[in-house]
């Protein structure tokens, strides 16, 4: 378990940088549309462009570097209510079986996410913005990146549901170390 636990500490690293890279396009955006409202209503000019720069490459880059680590905080909607009415054996069971359902849904994303990325790498995706092409298709790449780190996530539930009798759908870091799962 001590090695999981390291490899576990490495990822959760990975996710925090991933909520940074989501938190500094978050100031750029904004600070991105502040300019522009200044400069709209006080020299009745604008970004040219700002709208489409801001909804195809900001708004990606806000939302799936930090997916894995919000979706680690255990914030989205789980079965918890439904585990709470039966025994920890029949818990256990029920928390394995959601996980490998997540696990193939997951995947599924992943690879219809990493086809769609591919297709759009073969056809050099763009989107115009002020009478310029700006290449969209890195962008894409972003979103199966996000899902395996979700999956990797979820082996990580896994692995933690297999070895400690405790069923949980969220892994947490304790500030002891893996002592404290035991």
């Amino acid at each position: 378990m001590d090695s999981v636990w390291k490899a576990y500490k490495i990822f959760d690293y990975l996710k925090k940088i991933g909520v940074i890279i989501s938190g500094l396009f978050i100031l750029v955006m904004m600070l991105m549309i502040v300019y522009d409202v200044v400069m709209r209503n006080l020299f009745n000019s604008s970004i040219r462009g700002g709208f489409e720069i801001i909804q195809n490459y900001l708004m990606p880059l806000v939302v799936f570097p930090g997916l894995a680590f919000m979706y680690a905080s255990g914030v989205l909607p789980k079965m918890d209510m439904l585990l709470e009415k039966v025994n920890i054996k029949a818990q256990r069971i029920f928390v394995i079986v959601m996980i490998l359902i997540e696990l193939f849904i997951l995947a599924l994303i992943v690879q219809f996410s990493m086809e769609y990325a591919m297709n759009g790498l073969e056809r050099k995706t763009a989107f115009p913005a002020a009478g310029t092409l700006y290449p969209l298709y890195p962008l894409f790449f972003i979103i199966p990146i996000a899902f395996v780190m979700i999956i990797i996530e979820n082996i990580f539930v896994l692995i933690r549901n297999l070895m400690i009798n405790e069923p949980t759908l969220v892994m947490k870091i304790e500030d002891n170390g893996p002592e404290e799962l035991l």
